[in-house]
């Protein structure tokens, strides 16, 4: 048995307020509550902090959160079959080499018509002289320029054509590469929503607001004094630069700015006792303590084994002198 899934709702992006590092977002969602009352509000961002999501139930008495949680949804992306993506690939691959020999065509023909010049008879040496055909010469330029000049235009169409097709080829052969038959894709899509519980009157069209923080959003204030010679006083402007990588869009929201840090420690203070009446000196620290427990039996198997074997002396050296040991 598998539990029903949970209503969806859209967010809004309604306000933000930009601490020294980091900010907090506020989104506006709306709905029908349903019978369970478990709803799930999407388009929040993936760079929010899940322990600072808090919600609460605008202008409807009776209805309340009772549980809020963060949950990241991963899918994988449309990416076709392998045969497919194979077969793309080969028409793709059909296409890339159908545009190149166009290309190559066309370099030929450029080749052929600049190579395009007058060239006079040859001329023996008891011939006269003859004129020039200037005007001959001068058309056949003109007829070779202008080919040329459509020539070279359609080449860079040509090209361009060439161009996106080895880009599709490329993105194909890469698509190709990376998928299997028996691995699933390493590329999903992930969105990030909050998972609410409500307790209150079902079926109830309500408003909730959430609130979380965001990392990757600073400001920074500039100052702009303007005065004119001779006047007794000038104007100071206070300006504010936003910048943020949150993946969020704030046009259009209402922003605020705080000078307080907003990950600042909240550890609560440790109260040192105070004691009212004379003070009295610290004890000095003695050397002395209590022997540890059981020290008395520490040698009662030594005393239990009796006198040691009787031990005899050494003699004495040869040729020592006598005297005390």
């Amino acid at each position: 048995m598998t539990a029903e899934p949970a209503h969806r709702w859209g967010s809004t992006l309604d306000s933000v307020v930009v601490y020294a590092q980091g900010a907090v977002c506020h989104r506006l969602a709306r709905g029908s509550v349903p019978p369970d009352g478990r709803v799930r509000v999407t388009g929040l961002p993936r760079s929010l902090d899940p322990g600072s999501l808090r919600a609460r139930v605008l202008g409807t008495p009776g209805v309340r959160v009772t549980e809020a949680r963060v949950e990241v949804e991963a899918k994988p992306l449309a990416t076709g079959s392998p045969d497919e993506l194979r077969r793309e690939f080969e028409r793709l691959r059909d296409a890339y080499a159908a545009a190149e020999g166009r290309r190559d065509r066309q370099l030929s023909l450029i080749e052929e018509v600049s190579a395009l010049h007058p060239v006079p008879p040859a001329r023996k040496r008891e011939d006269p002289h003859r004129r020039t055909p200037v005007d001959a010469w001068l058309e056949l330029a003109d007829f070779v320029d202008e080919r040329l000049t459509g020539l070279h235009t359609r080449l860079v169409e040509l090209e361009e054509a060439l161009g996106s097709v080895e880009h599709e080829l490329t993105v194909a052969a890469d698509r190709l590469a990376r998928t299997s038959t028996d691995a699933p894709s390493a590329h999903v899509e992930t969105t990030v929503c909050a998972v609410l519980t409500l307790d209150g009157t079902g079926d109830a069209e309500v408003e909730l607001e959430l609130e979380y923080g965001v990392p990757g959003a600073v400001w920074v204030p500039t100052y702009r004094l303007t005065h004119r010679q001779g006047d007794g006083s000038g104007r100071l402007v206070l300006r504010a630069s936003v910048a943020q990588r949150t993946g969020e869009d704030w046009t259009g929201v209402r922003i605020a700015l705080a000078t307080a840090d907003l990950r600042r420690r909240t550890d609560l203070p440790k109260l040192r006792s105070i004691r009212i009446g004379r003070r009295q000196p610290a004890p000095a620290p003695s050397g002395w303590r209590e022997p540890p427990a059981g020290l008395a039996d520490l040698f009662s198997g030594y005393e239990a084994a009796g006198p040691g074997p009787a031990t005899t002396a050494a003699p004495a050296a040869v040729g020592a002198a006598p005297g005390p040991v």
